[in-house]
């Protein structure tokens, strides 16, 4: 009978869309890039930038043309607005926490022999979404327990790094990635389903100068996360694969004032392609397929020194989704969408005082789909993702206001 019980709870875990219910606000999926004010204000436009230290966490080979010591930090207020148009269902708003905030934080110093070292602290996925019972109308009566409810994600960043540069124009830097899996719920309006887990990936980076122009790259690898969770009290592990970044841009100074960058971002979702849950007290393992694919960003960021000491940024980006149709979820509501950013910093001698704002739009998102759940999870297939569970219009709006400090010793 418990054995029974637990194949249940799995496959209700796995219909539920397990460890994939952060809301996508930011960038592509679920991820969250805006990992420094400076790159708040510039729409994330940073790899090439070796004068700002608000670039680090986008290129930490950026310590090699520094020649001091500083720390800067700070934390992004996230306002989300989702709402779903179901079809056959009344409008309906998400109910999860409206504002989050989200901190950031760089530490950079000095070694012997021209190497720097750094530590970013940051949040590379997350956000939340809540749907109220009888949200989605295919989840009625005995399926009613299957329909998604909270579901979050919180996943923290410890990023060490060391860097050196290599010739006069050059600079490298190598780095560990540890990411902390401190919350993820993912309940169904039937069974509370939660879990917490760790790994480790790597990242590596170039930054290059050759006149008014700068060239950066950075990769981070995918991350392998071990999570060990209950559902409904009763043990179970997974591994979620988080997706490996690589960026590369060009910057140019136009002028003393005026310096313009653009990046290109290709996040590789496509290692995110089926979760395995083990369930070891029933002897089972269940798979949920995803299928999403590999997707670019656009970023145009500028900065223009106003004064020598108060600093104008402009940001435009454009971010394309992983997700298709075929295995659509309302807990990860993705879309294409435009992020429009603004910000400023003031140099107080020794630190500086920076704020930005952005604006994230989503496309409008239909889903239509011709298959049809109830005949679906009558066959005992209960994976409601793609099917016409989540027929309905998405509509999704982002605001974010950030605040941060920089002190350089």
């Amino acid at each position: 009978m418990r054995a029974t019980t637990f194949k249940r709870l799995a496959e209700i875990a796995v219909s539920s869309g397990l460890l994939l219910g952060a809301s996508s606000a930011l960038a592509s999926g679920f991820r969250l890039p805006e990992t420094s004010i400076t790159g708040l204000g510039t729409a994330n436009a940073l790899v090439a930038n070796p004068n700002e230290l608000g670039a680090l966490p986008y290129n930490p080979a950026a310590m090699g043309f520094h020649t001091h010591s500083a720390v800067t930090a700070g934390i992004v207020d996230v306002n989300l607005d989702l709402h779903v148009d179901p079809v056959g269902g009344p409008p309906t708003d998400s109910t999860g926490k409206k504002d989050i905030g989200v901190p950031n934080a760089y530490f950079m110093g000095q070694l012997p022999s021209g190497w720097s070292w750094g530590l970013g602290i940051g949040v590379p996925f997350g956000l939340e979404t809540r749907w109220p019972a009888g949200t989605f109308p295919s989840f009625a009566g005995p399926l009613a327990p299957l329909a998604p409810e909270h579901s979050k994600l919180e996943v923290i960043n410890f990023n060490p790094n060391v860097a050196r540069r290599i010739s006069a124009n050059t600079s490298v830097a190598f780095g560990v990635d540890f990411y902390n899996a401190n919350s993820l719920v993912f309940n169904t309006q039937g069974f509370p389903i939660d879990g917490t887990g760790e790994g480790t990936g790597f990242n590596v980076a170039v930054l290059h100068e050759a006149g008014a122009w700068s060239f950066g790259g950075s990769y981070r690898s995918q991350v392998d996360v071990d999570i060990n969770g209950q559902f409904a009290g009763t043990p179970a592990t997974t591994t979620v694969t988080f997706p490996w970044m690589l960026q590369v841009g060009a910057r140019y100074q136009a002028s003393t004032a005026l310096a313009l960058e653009f990046d290109v971002e290709r996040t590789g979702w496509s290692k995110f392609d089926k979760l395995v849950i083990k369930a070891p007290v029933a002897g089972q393992t269940i798979t949920s397929t995803n299928n999403w694919s590999d997707a670019n960003a656009y970023r145009l960021g500028g900065t223009y020194q106003i004064t020598p000491k108060t600093q104008l940024r402009l940001g435009y980006s454009l971010d394309k989704t992983p997700q298709g149709d075929a295995y659509f979820s309302a807990r990860v509501p993705d879309a294409d969408r435009q992020l429009y950013s603004i910000g400023i910093a003031h140099d107080f001698g020794g630190w500086s005082l920076e704020a930005g704002y952005m604006h994230v739009k989503f496309d409008d998102r239909t889903i239509n789909s011709s298959v049809n759940y109830l005949v679906q999870a009558g066959s005992g297939n209960t994976d409601p993702n793609g099917t016409s569970a989540y027929n309905g219009t998405y509509k999704s709006t982002v605001n974010l206001y950030g605040i941060g400090v920089t002190k350089t010793f």
